[in-house]
């Protein structure tokens, strides 16, 4: 290999010092021209970066004469407990485009919007805030105790500010933040339901039937083991409408049902029959009181609720819906993966149980009883409903009962007594073709 000379390392070091004072020359040129074309810009156009136009200016002005309203506190999930006596409204949905039928859940949103917990936007669009009710009640039906989810401001005395701004008939018992997986109507293990109804609805058909009657120890008794038969796992086909044998949500489970002592009231005597199931089709419950009475009357035969299990349909009447009432809600997994987290509650509600007692004791219970007294809506029904025409009858005084009295009414018509017994039965028949959701948890 050859050494290179003192000569070409030279002549190489003068070409590279060329090359990079040309390209130091053209980058300095281009440069240059790029100021010049920028000082011109600046010249014939101000920049919007030094300067405010008027539509700035005027913002900024309109921003220091009208400042913005405060914003809420970020809204968080939480659960709503509420009571309510269903007197007058038509049901507990809402329809925020219905401005003539009023519903329990109209009132809650307007008083929620009136203490600023939710805007306007999200009570006319009810899904911007998530709302969620766990139980549907129909036209008339009262609740002990609903709960409703949704995202609002957890402003403080939020219970206290709610309730100022509802009717005496509709109580908000109070608020707490649940978990954001939280759906009222999805995490609910069981409901209870109460269905209160006067003692005459027991009376034997053999007997006469009027509001002196007392029912005595042996009827008791067989009012509490007919009812027992409802316990369990069970196919309810017949017990709601619209459902086949085959199909498997026509299959509930029935934890417990009870029947209360019987307490007097205006000289009426009454008792309570208390059902807690895992969840409730259409109409199922009034069908349920309907065939307890039926039985015990002596008008269906004792082993009618097991045939109504099987696949054969069997036409049950519904019972008038006036003493059904839903009274809790049960959320027992939810309260043993999130309740003792430390971030979320029990959703038991002990603190509110003295103020959910009064309200039942105080508004919803003395509604009824005053309504059933006053309207007799189960003595038309027992008389003029369709459960006469439903069962096959072996006693001699079925006859009298379903021609002989009807008969008489007829003739008699003209009464102003027997005309209101007319009108409650036909009302009864009206309400049960309306679209409601007596019971139902679907």
């Amino acid at each position: 290999m050859l050494s290179p000379t003192r000569s070409s390392v030279e002549a190489i070091l003068k070409t590279v010092i060329t090359t990079v004072s040309t390209i130091l020359q053209e980058s300095t040129s281009a440069t240059a021209e790029r100021q010049e074309e920028s000082n011109d810009a600046d010249d014939s156009e101000p920049s919007k970066k030094k300067f405010k136009d008027d539509t700035e200016v005027e913002t900024s002005a309109t921003k220091t004469l009208y400042p913005s309203q405060p914003r809420l506190p970020k809204k968080r999930k939480v659960c709503v407990s509420f009571g309510y006596c269903g007197a007058g409204y038509f049901g507990l949905q809402r329809n925020a485009k219905d401005k003539i039928h009023r519903t329990i859940e109209d009132e809650l949103v307007e008083a929620f919007v009136k203490v600023d917990a939710i805007p306007q936007a999200h009570a006319d669009d009810m899904s911007k805030m998530c709302f969620q009710r766990a139980a549907r009640t129909d036209k008339g039906v009262s609740a002990v105790a609903n709960l409703v989810s949704l995202k609002l401001s957890p402003l403080e005395n939020l219970t206290q500010l709610v309730n100022e701004q509802l009717p005496k008939q509709v109580r908000m018992f109070g608020v707490k933040r649940v978990a954001a997986s939280f759906n009222s109507k999805n995490s609910c293990d069981a409901r209870t339901y109460i269905y209160i109804l006067p003692t005459y609805a027991f009376c034997p058909i053999e007997e006469i039937t009027s509001e002196s009657y007392r029912i005595t120890p042996e009827v008791l008794q067989l009012v509490k083991d007919v009812s027992s038969e409802y316990l369990g796992s069970h196919n309810f086909h017949n017990f709601t409408s619209g459902k086949k044998f085959t199909d498997p949500s026509a299959r509930r489970h029935i934890f417990s049902i009870n029947v209360a002592e019987p307490f007097m009231k205006e000289n009426v005597q009454f008792t309570i029959i208390t059902i807690k199931g895992q969840s409730f089709m259409l109409h199922q419950i009034r069908k349920m009181t309907s065939l307890i009475i039926a039985i015990v009357r002596g008008i269906a035969s004792r082993d009618t609720i097991q045939q109504a299990y099987n696949a054969d349909k069997i036409d049950i009447p519904k019972a008038p819906p006036l003493g059904l009432v839903l009274e809790k809600l049960h959320y027992d997994r939810y309260d043993k993966k999130f309740g003792n987290d430390g971030q979320h509650e029990s959703l038991m509600w002990e603190e509110a149980q003295t103020d959910i007692t009064t309200f039942k004791e105080e508004i919803i219970v003395p509604h009824i009883v005053k309504k059933e007294i006053t309207d007799k809506s189960m003595f038309s029904w027992l008389f003029f409903g369709p459960m006469l025409s439903c069962y096959e009858h072996s006693s001699p005084y079925f006859s009298i009962v379903t021609y002989i009295i009807p008969t008489l009414l007829g003739h008699l018509r003209h009464l102003p007594c027997v005309q209101k017994l007319l009108d409650n039965a036909c009302m009864n028949e009206l309400d049960d073709d309306d679209d409601d959701n007596n019971g139902a948890d679907e």
